[in-house]
């Protein structure tokens, strides 16, 4: 942990992980079909110290 983590606590700013599409030739080898290699994730990062937490939206934010 950082030492300005220590004394004001961490300062967290969302960030997410987008895999990359991967793209491959079809069955008859004329088309481009893409594939997705993973979910995107959502988490919080500290922007001092870079920990990571995972995102929990609140009931107000899913409510709109």
């Amino acid at each position: 942990m950082n030492f300005f983590c220590r004394i004001f606590g961490h300062t967290w700013v969302p960030h997410s992980e987008n895999p990359k599409i991967r793209w491959t030739a079809s069955k008859n080898m004329t088309e481009m079909e893409m594939s997705p290699g993973a979910e995107p994730r959502l988490y919080l990062q500290c922007a001092r110290c870079k920990q990571r937490k995972e995102y929990e939206p609140s009931d107000e934010r899913l409510a709109s």
